[in-house]
């Protein structure tokens, strides 16, 4: 991705903005190399001795086939999964460094422009400007700015504090002069409209839309929504930390920046867009244009009016990684991961389709007879040395990972550095830590970059845990004449929870019989009903029969 010399060379020849137009016309189409001449030129104009009026003018030419060039870069990544390749990876590391030279330049126009403005122009506020000319170069400014944290919050990654202090520091700024709500003309506008206010809301709305936690079309629609919204939220940026804001979330940002938002006007905003959005007599298009279902996207717009509008505290960590572990007493700083299902009867490892069966969730609550009371677990867990050999055999497969923090629900947070297999929302992990074991899903990825942006360093994991400690289990369904690995949870029977089994999808349906391997025993059990589903598993409630009465109460269980 780079261009050849010649158009280095031809860069020392831009002056003014219709030199500029010249010069573009002969970059390559192709985004990497576009970026890369662009880069060449910011480069030169970063050299002392450019006036700030000619500055600007050059930089609004390249702004435009700049924000173009990175959208055709970055578009092959719309798709992917995270973590990023390291190729893929250096398409943002190259977006980023390029917005990142285009805000300094803009940064200096402004401050020389600032500098040079004659009294007619100030405002009332020391260091301020009433002259869109003049502030022009500092919108531009924190519109990269904005492009850059919000780019890496859509590609799932985790923005730098010094990015979120970026932010903050130019909304103050702007925030002083009398254009924050004024609209902004822009041919490549990141907001609509297109004002200061919405710059640096939107990639708040972005970061409380929990994006690395949907799938991408909720993710894409939850962008074009919070670009459309951010100019009708109010905000305040705080100093170190904040209180609560009684009209909407508080993002602690970083250590030293935490923002109050006011979202109050949002409610109304999601309702009129609903209905437009769900009317029957919605053009095609615009159906069309909408990837999700009717009752998906109910669920979805309630969820992010949920994130927008809660009153609590939230925001990217102020704990660092490194910290992590240290400011959490609870949760040491290592644990083993390990994807998938346990293989210990591991003799039909083919694929096979879900069943299709609906969800139903959780059981209603079953009380257990005397039998299930006093022998379920004993039987189905066996001894503690068989559930910790069988424990240690399968984690052994595992990973070492870093643990982060405990949250809220049963999640827990880790930092993986390994990119095989690769991390995938929804997907099942077992949790070896200094509690015991684990299981649970995959709640969202985030890719963590390094200082420079030039590579990615690890990946956080947000699991959700399930409740009760898991063991590797076989399991013979119906007919079959071989055992399948499984995951055993067991159930809370002051809860009349039944136990579970986490088992490949397809295998099993509610009202089957199988048996349960146990260490010295087969024990037969009936399938309740489907709990869940998700990549490569389904988790089943069960039943167990009494051996002694099984036939007489096989009719009773179902």
């Amino acid at each position: 991705m780079s261009v050849g010399s010649g158009s280095h060379l031809d860069a020392a020849r831009v002056r003014d903005a219709a030199s500029c137009r010249q010069w573009l016309g002969a970059l390559p189409a192709d985004g990497g190399e576009r970026l890369a001449g662009i880069g060449a030129l910011l480069g030169r104009l970063n050299r002392p001795g450019v006036a700030a009026d000619p500055l600007f003018e050059i930089l609004e030419q390249l702004r435009v086939e700049q924000v173009r060039a990175i959208e055709r870069l970055l578009a092959p990544l719309v798709a992917r999964p995270v973590p990023f390749a390291d190729a893929e990876w250096q398409r943002v590391g190259i977006a980023l460094a390029s917005l990142r030279g285009s805000r300094d330049l803009f940064k200096r126009a402004y401050a020389q422009m600032l500098a040079n403005a004659g009294g007619d122009t100030r405002s009332i506020i020391p260091g301020a400007t009433n002259a869109l000319r003049v502030v022009m170069p500092l919108a531009r400014a924190l519109d990269a700015q904005a492009r850059i944290v919000s780019l890496l919050l859509r590609h799932r990654s985790v923005p730098l504090d010094a990015d979120w202090d970026a932010l903050c520091v130019l909304a103050r700024h702007m925030r002083r002069t009398t254009f924050q709500d004024e609209a902004l003309l822009d041919e490549v506008p990141l907001v609509r409209p297109a004002t200061a206010r919405a710059l640096f809301v939107y990639p708040l709305l972005l970061h409380g839309a929990a994006l690395p936690s949907r799938a991408i079309a909720e993710a894409s629609f939850a962008e074009r929504l919070a670009s459309r919204l951010a100019a009708k939220v109010g905000f305040r940026i705080d100093e170190s930390a904040a209180g609560a804001s009684p009209h909407g979330p508080t993002f602690q940002l970083t250590p030293r920046h935490a923002v109050r938002l006011d979202t109050h006007h949002l409610p109304a905003s999601i309702a009129r867009r609903r209905q437009q959005w769900l009317a029957s007599g919605a053009d095609a298009s615009t159906r069309r244009a909408m990837p999700l279902t009717e009752s998906a996207l109910n669920a979805l717009l309630d969820d992010l009016e949920r994130c927008w509008t809660i009153v609590a505290g939230a925001g990217p960590s102020v704990v660092t990684a490194a910290g992590a572990a240290a400011t959490n007493p609870g949760f040491p700083g290592g644990a083993r991961l390990r994807f998938g299902l346990p293989r210990v009867h591991s003799s039909d490892l083919n694929a096979r389709e879900p069943t299709g069966a609906p969800v139903t969730g959780r059981d209603a609550g079953y009380v257990y007879g005397g039998w299930e009371q006093n022998t379920i677990m004993r039987l189905v867990l066996g001894g503690e040395g068989d559930r910790h050999e069988h424990a240690g055999l399968v984690m052994a497969e595992g990973e070492t990972v870093d643990r982060i923090e405990g949250r809220p629900g049963g999640r827990l947070v880790f930092e993986r550095h390994g990119l095989a297999p690769r991390a995938t929302v929804g997907a099942l992990v077992a949790i070896a830590a200094q509690a015991g074991l684990l299981l649970g899903t995959i709640e969202s990825v985030e890719q963590i970059p390094d200082v420079d942006y030039l590579r990615v360093r690890g990946h956080r994991l947000t699991v959700r845990c399930w409740a009760g400690k898991p063991v590797p289990a076989g399991v013979k369904i119906g007919d079959a004449l071989s055992f399948t690995d499984a995951w055993l949870l067991p159930g809370d029977t002051a809860a009349g929870e039944l136990p579970s089994l986490v088992l490949a999808p397809g295998r099993a349906f509610a009202g089957a019989r199988a048996v349960l391997r146990e260490p010295d025993r087969d024990l037969p059990i009936r399938f309740a009903s489907l709990i869940e589903r998700g990549p490569g598993y389904e988790r089943l409630s069960l039943r167990t029969e009494d051996p002694r009465q099984r036939h007489g109460r096989a009719a009773d269980l179902g």
